[in-house]
């Protein structure tokens, strides 16, 4: 018997394996930025996406607010997306379709109490997932992917939060 059980630290992120069994379709915009300029270029991103969006078709309910971000490249540019779910592929310019295809999906619950602690949880919860549960998991990310951040009704209300996404395949 342990009498010290309890005292057993709790897990800061609990990550759930979602398996998707069809496309999953994203109308949005992009920009390529980097960590020095990506305030400002995001800013502006989510203003031009906010002046179109009426022109969205066939948001998908529920909706949800999608941002998928790219590893950096060699420079420290990567590619910054924002979008919606979409029932339809055809959309018209300025949006672009990005497809999240069938298949394993890490899902991660990122809780804020005030929009100011979003940031900084966001990276905790990719840390947690990169350093402590990904190593062991069995489970690698698809190349080319940083993360996928879902905001949906959940992001409006009382006790708001997130999920992170994350491509998987086995390795």
């Amino acid at each position: 018997f342990c009498m010290f059980s309890f005292f057993k630290k709790k897990q800061p992120f609990s990550v759930r394996i979602k398996e998707y069994d069809s496309v999953r379709l994203i109308a949005g915009m992009e920009i390529t930025t980097c960590r020095k300029s990506m305030k400002k270029d995001v800013s502006q991103l989510q203003k031009k996406v906010q002046q179109h969006q009426s022109e969205l078709r066939e948001l998908s309910n529920p909706s949800g607010t999608m941002v998928i971000s790219t590893t950096p490249d060699e420079t420290g540019n990567f590619s910054y997306f924002l979008g919606a779910w979409v029932d339809i592929e055809e959309q018209e310019p300025p949006f672009i379709v990005k497809k999240l295809q069938p298949g394993l999906y890490a899902h991660i619950q990122v809780d804020f109490s005030v929009p100011e602690n979003l940031t900084l949880n966001v990276a905790k919860a990719i840390h947690y997932f990169f350093e402590k549960w990904l190593p062991d998991s069995g489970y690698k990310v698809v190349d080319g992917i940083d993360s996928i951040e879902l905001y949906d009704r959940r992001s409006q209300i009382g006790l708001p939060s997130i999920d992170l996404i994350f491509p998987l395949e086995k390795k």
